[in-house]
């Protein structure tokens, strides 16, 4: 009922009075389970952390390759199942631009969950340098397959994830000399991906 007041409507125009109102809670209720208005449109970040988890504890054992193509596969499939819901958040973000910071916050948090779901299938710790930049890549293969995804009306989201993976495999190829790892003053961010990061502010997508 919130997301679609504040799709119709606009964030700032409707009121924890009307929320209620339409879900029919008291205050009371409203404010012990999402403590604000924006604590109402974030209320997936639980489901969505907890699905990249389950997508990385199933996936099969194979080299570091295979585990991060199978779980970015898997959690495609979940984003998929919660399609038109996806598209009304963007929606209310994209016209919300105040919304932005707590997006990429999310973000944010999604990937260190991807670090530390790695890091606990593959037994290592979660500061090893090869799990930051597995979970780094995924973060910018899913944000770039959803973009691609949502301009593709044909297209699956699972097909946008290959086609991600493989296109920023092939661009790290590329800055990498044969037999050596590129030189970046951070591990954790792969040179090839240092402008899609830096673009991340001024990007809606969530």
């Amino acid at each position: 009922m919130a997301l679609e007041l504040f799709d119709r409507h606009g964030v700032e125009a409707v009121t924890v009075e009307q929320i209620c109102a339409a879900a029919g809670i008291g205050p009371a209720t409203f404010y012990r389970h999402f403590g604000t208005k924006d604590g109402v449109l974030f209320a997936y970040r639980p489901l969505f952390l907890e699905a990249i988890r389950t997508a990385v504890s199933r996936a099969p054992a194979g080299t570091a390759s295979d585990q991060v193509e199978a779980a970015l596969l898997d959690f495609a499939e979940y984003l998929e199942a919660h399609a038109d819901e996806l598209a009304m958040r963007d929606r209310i973000v994209a016209a919300n631009p105040v919304l932005l910071p707590r997006t990429l916050l999310v973000q944010r948090e999604w990937e260190a969950e991807l670090t530390r779901a790695l890091a606990a299938a593959r037994g290592v710790p979660d500061t090893d340098p090869t799990v930051w930049w597995n979970a780094a890549l995924g973060l910018v293969v899913i944000r770039a397959a959803f973009r691609r995804w949502r301009g593709e009306a044909a297209a699956t989201l699972r097909g946008c994830v290959r086609e991600s993976l493989a296109e920023a495999r092939a661009t790290i190829a590329t800055r990498a000399a044969p037999g050596t790892t590129p030189a970046h003053p951070d591990p954790a961010t792969p040179p090839a991906l240092e402008d899609e990061r830096a673009r991340e502010g001024h990007d809606g997508d969530g």
